[in-house]
């Protein structure tokens, strides 16, 4: 009773009530799943469980076993005979001993705290002994000659190179004597400079006479005895050779100088420049404007001719050599600048290295010879080809010493064709043929410098007066004759030039791309990265 009264004191949540209910018998029934979906039961479980993250532990190489000291000995003896005193050094280090029966001598020594090799390489200085420390035996023999091999690993090669830088002038003129009776004198004015430069490079030959130098006795200069010695093989780069132990240990010296000086090699990067001057620098560089991370040194007077030697200390902290390109850049503010050359070698020490980039000019020459005859005249014409370079050419012999400084005999050479002249051979003349011959302009400078490693040398100072002769004109009608000129005009620009040589040695110690060359990497192709693949439908030859 008290529900009905409910429901007729609040008919909104009987209303609710049964609108619910309506809305529940409306609904959509669920679809009904197969018995085996998702049973769990049929999955079979994984083999394995998953293995953990690898984690890479640093690698820490297992240490070192520390060589053993060995046992120091300290001896002082006076006159003693020196097979005594091995016998009580074998003892004290608890070793066996032979002694040859020609061993004799007597050792006066103060060692303190040495070795045992130690001792024995003092002991031999003051007898002829040679000593071998074999496991716990110790074998004493006299210094006698024996036999040992040793490996230079050099070029089996000769080399000669001769060079010449010959300036000459001569005047020729006919000269009349004042108030004489008319007749004539010749006189003659020159003057030539000559330089020649020659290197002999014979290595195995030199080193052969060296090591019989080391060699020879005063009983073998006197007699002359050639005994062999000494036996070369430069194919194979072995040298056999017979002395002495003390003997053989003054060869090793040797040898090991004369290798790391050979096989020293510098890489010289030279960069050839000329500089159009503007108008305000028309007496040529000012190398005072130049500053910031250059130390400046100048080693001879500068006019504004003839040649002056510059040399540059460029402090870069993002480069260990320095960089020529920023000198090419700071020579921007005399005038435009323009980039001849840029060659770079790589040469041994004291070893001539030629840099060639020309183009052979052809031109001919014509030789007539007219033989006569008493019923005629033969003209026989020869005609010889001939050809000139046209280009660079950079020749370099360097120095290095121990300490990295290069002693460079450099000398390049510049040249250019500036005109054609034609030949003025009558018998071209009347054959209506022309020869023209290359006018050659030859900038070369030859000197010997002293550069620190890394450093950069200047050698600037080439001046040069340039025309450049234009014709502009009505086209047609200035190529009239007679007439052309009146259609056309002249366009004549004149300017100065100087020529600057940038030259930086860098000496290479460890030529390869995780050594010293390490900068030239980025010049060279990128093994990871794939190759071009070449275009399909071309036929293979």
């Amino acid at each position: 009773m008290q529900s009905d009264d409910f429901f007729h004191q609040y008919p909104f949540f009987y209303g609710l009530m049964v609108l619910l209910m309506l809305l529940n018998a409306c609904a959509p029934q669920p679809p009904r799943t197969s018995p085996g979906h998702i049973n769990t039961s049929q999955i079979p479980p994984p083999k394995n469980d998953i293995p953990p993250l690898i984690q890479q532990k640093p690698f820490v190489p297992p240490p070192t076993k520390s060589k053993a000291l060995l046992e120091t000995y300290t001896v002082v003896v006076d006159n003693v005979p020196v097979d005594k005193l091995l016998f009580a050094l074998a003892r004290d280090a608890d070793l066996d001993i032979d002694i040859h029966q020609d061993i004799s001598g007597t050792i006066t020594l103060n060692a303190i705290n040495q070795t045992l090799p130690q001792l024995m390489a003092r002991i031999a200085k003051q007898v002829d002994l040679r000593y071998q420390i074999d496991g716990t035996h110790l074998t004493i023999s006299p210094d006698r000659p024996y036999v040992r091999l040793y490996t230079v690993d050099y070029v089996n090669l000769s080399r000669k190179s001769r060079s010449e830088v010959i300036v000459a002038t001569q005047i020729i003129s006919d000269l009349s004597k004042v108030g004489g009776s008319g007749g004539g004198s010749q006189g003659e004015n020159n003057s030539t400079t000559e330089i020649t430069n020659e290197s002999n490079n014979q290595f195995w030959k030199t080193l052969e006479d060296n090591l019989k130098a080391i060699l020879a006795s005063d009983s073998t200069r006197d007699t002359g005895n050639k005994q062999a010695q000494v036996i070369m093989n430069p194919e194979s780069g072995v040298i056999t050779v017979r002395a002495t132990h003390k003997q053989h240990g003054q060869i090793q010296h040797f040898l090991d100088k004369v290798i790391a000086s050979v096989q020293r090699q510098v890489l010289i990067e030279a960069t050839i420049a000329e500089v159009r001057l503007s108008d305000q620098y028309q007496a040529g560089i000012d190398w005072q404007r130049i500053s910031g991370d250059f130390s400046y040194t100048q080693s001879m007077m500068r006019g504004n001719v003839g040649g002056a030697f510059y040399s540059f200390g460029y402090n870069n902290p993002n480069s260990r050599f320095g960089n020529v390109s920023a000198n090419v850049r700071l020579l921007e503010q005399f005038g435009s600048v323009k980039v001849l050359s840029s060659p770079k070698v790589m040469v041994l020490n004291n070893q001539t290295a030629i840099l060639k980039v020309v183009d052979n000019l052809v031109y001919f020459t014509t030789v007539v010879e007219i033989n006569e005859t008493e019923t005629r005249t033969r003209e026989i014409y020869t005609t010889k080809i001939n050809t000139v370079p046209v280009g660079l050419v950079l020749s370099v012999t360097p120095q290095i010493s121990q300490n990295d400084v290069v002693m460079l005999n450099i000398r390049p050479t510049i040249s250019r064709v500036i005109d054609f002249k034609e030949d003025p051979n009558p018998a071209l003349a009347l054959a209506d043929t022309v020869n023209r011959i290359p006018e050659i302009q030859v900038r070369e400078i030859e000197s010997i410098l002293k550069i620190n490693n890394g450093d950069i040398a200047v050698i600037g100072g080439l001046m040069e007066d340039v025309i450049d002769q234009k014709k502009k004109g009505v086209p047609v009608l200035s190529q009239l004759p007679l007439i052309g000129d009146l259609f056309s005009y002249r366009d004549d620009n004149y300017a100065k030039t100087e020529l600057v040589i940038f030259l930086r040695p860098v000496v290479v110690k460890e030529a390869s791309l995780s050594g010293d060359l390490q900068d030239y990497r980025v010049y060279l192709p990128n093994p990871s990265q794939p190759s071009p693949v070449a275009p399909t439908g071309l036929n293979d030859f």
